[in-house]
Order: C-alpha cells, then structure tokens, then sequence
C-alpha cells in the first residue's frame, strides 16, 4: 500500500472518530437539555398544584393524599 494511501486512510479515520465524538457530545447536550426542561416542568406543576389546591407547607405525604382525593373526584 502507497504512502499516500495510508495517509488518506490514517486521515478518514481521524475525521470517523471526530464525528462520532460530535455526535456524542451533542447527544449530551440533547439528554441535558431535556431534564432540565422536565425538572423545570415540575417545578412549575408542583408550585401551581400547592398554590390551587391549598398545600402550601404540607408535607408530601398530606400532599399525596391531596392529589388522590382529587383524582378520585374526577374519576
């Protein structure tokens, strides 16, 4: 195999590995993206069901139940 050919070779490998750390970088970067919108949701959820439904300063478990008795009702 010509020198030239190893070269190319050695080089298509290299621009391989890049990609694939580009890919995974922006992988990351997609999965963080989409917990941090999640976590930001339920934040938001969670404060709007304590301020409508009354459980500021309730517990989890007296909120559970809170939650429970309403889905009761709308079932």
């Amino acid at each position: 195999m010509s020198y030239i050919k190893q070269e190319s070779m050695l080089m298509t490998r290299g621009k391989m590995a890049e990609i694939k750390a580009q890919e995974q970088t922006t992988s990351s970067k997609d999965k963080q993206r989409q917990r941090k919108e999640r976590t930001r949701r339920l934040i938001k959820n969670g404060a709007l069901a304590e301020k409508y439904l009354k459980c500021e300063g309730m517990n989890s478990g007296e909120f559970e139940k809170v939650l429970r008795g309403v889905r009761d009702k709308l079932s």
